[in-house]
C-alpha cells in the first residue's frame, strides 16, 4: 500500500544542537531531508545502511573511511554499509541534505 503526505507537513526532530531532520519512509526505503547549521559538527559514524547522500544547499568536506571529499550542491555519494562516515561544514551556509536509507532507519521513525 503507498502513502503520500507533504514533506512541510512532517514533523521536524532535533537530534542535537544545530541539526534538525524530517524522515519519510516506505517499507524498505527511507527519504531524509537534514538541515545543519555552519557550527554543527556531526560526528563520526556508520550504520548497516546503504546510504546516498545528496547536498541541496551549502558546502562541506565528507569524510567517507579515509577519503575527504569537498562537496556542494548538486552533488550526490554513496555510503556503502558499516562504513563510518561524516560531513563538516565549510563557510557560513546551512548544509540541506537529502539522505536516502535502504533498509529504512528505525532509530529515525517518529
Amino acid at each position: 500500500m503507498s502513502k503520500m503526505t507533504n514533506f512541510d507537513a512532517i514533523k521536524r526532530i532535533f537530534p542535537r544542537e544545530g541539526v534538525n531532520r524530517r524522515a519519510f519512509s516506505g517499507e524498505n526505503c527511507m527519504l531524509v531531508v537534514n538541515e545543519i547549521e555552519s557550527f554543527a559538527q556531526p560526528a563520526m559514524h556508520s550504520h548497516p545502511h546503504e546510504q546516498l547522500c545528496y547536498i541541496v544547499e551549502g558546502e562541506c568536506t565528507f569524510i567517507l573511511g579515509d577519503e575527504s571529499i569537498h562537496m556542494g550542491p548538486g552533488d550526490v555519494i554513496h555510503v556503502p554499509p558499516n562504513v563510518p562516515h561524516t560531513l563538516r561544514p565549510i563557510g557560513t551556509k546551512m548544509i540541506v541534505n537529502i539522505d536516502v536509507f535502504s533498509p529504512i532507519r528505525e532509530d529515525y521513525l517518529t
